[in-house]
């Protein structure tokens, strides 16, 4: 998948400073989530709009998204993916929440795009990430007057991190599958202090992945949304069940898919 091939214009992208990191960690503890203002310029957001809308052309009006370091490293996102003031910054970040430093530097890329009635399937469907760190980039989000945006809704800090990937998996099974229909219910949302983040195209929002139970708002099935996910810091990835968590969210998205 190309997102965009001719690459970043001068000027695409805001600073990013590791420095930052404790500010960002503080915000993310107290608030659920830290932003980076103005990070992706206008235009390289509109290349990927463009894209989005050539790629819906092809794969039909509906639900599809993009993994991995290989739709993303020769795009006009690379020099972000690759930027070292940002893999510093969320090495920082894991180290003060875990107090160990990452298992690698590798950080997941993902681009997903909700359009027609299977993106609203794959709207409010509240999980923890695999990651302890989770950037969120807003690519396109529908802004007109009384339509549903499909902001990020989360449910701040819920848990801690899990240092057992078996916990973890478990856990997952417990919130995602069987608890699932609970966490859309009004009640429980104020009664846990359910937080909805406003997105602003362009601005990167940090949040602990791992320890946050989100999703994303559903919107109406006649409009696009696309992010980017930025995951970095999986404690689990050299454990001999990661093989199990990945079969089990493959699982879930195919479900989804068929409705």
């Amino acid at each position: 998948m190309n997102v965009s091939n001719d690459g970043a214009p001068s000027g695409a992208f805001g600073p990013i400073s590791a420095q930052s990191a404790r500010a960002l960690a503080v915000s993310m503890d107290e608030s659920g989530f830290g932003v980076l203002n103005d990070v992706v310029s206008a235009s390289v957001l509109a290349k990927l709009r463009r894209t989005v809308s050539e790629l819906i052309e092809q794969n039909g009006f509906k639900y599809f998204a993009f993994n991995g370091a290989a739709w993303c490293v020769n795009t006009c996102l690379g020099p972000l993916f690759d930027d070292v003031e940002l893999l510093a910054l969320v090495r920082q970040l894991y180290m003060l929440k875990m107090g160990v430093s990452p298992p690698s530097d590798r950080i997941l890329p993902v681009m997903r795009v909700l359009a027609g009635e299977q993106g609203r399937r794959h709207s409010c469907n509240f999980h923890y990430d695999s990651y302890v760190v989770s950037i969120l980039l807003p690519v396109l989000i529908p802004c007109d007057p009384g339509e549903p945006p499909g902001h990020l809704v989360m449910f701040p800090n819920l848990r801690n991190a899990r240092r057992s990937s078996m916990v973890n998996i478990l856990e997952k099974l417990l919130i995602e599958k069987l608890l699932a229909p609970v966490w859309r219910l009004a009640f429980v949302q104020k009664w846990l202090s359910a937080k909805v983040v406003t997105l602003t195209p362009g601005n990167l929002y940090f949040f602990w992945g791992m320890r946050s139970l989100h999703a994303n708002q559903a919107g109406a099935p006649s409009r696009v949304r696309c992010t980017v996910l930025l995951h970095f810091g999986d404690p689990h990835e050299r454990s001999m069940f990661k093989g199990l968590s990945h079969r089990l969210h493959v699982m879930r998205l195919r479900r989804m898919t068929r409705g």
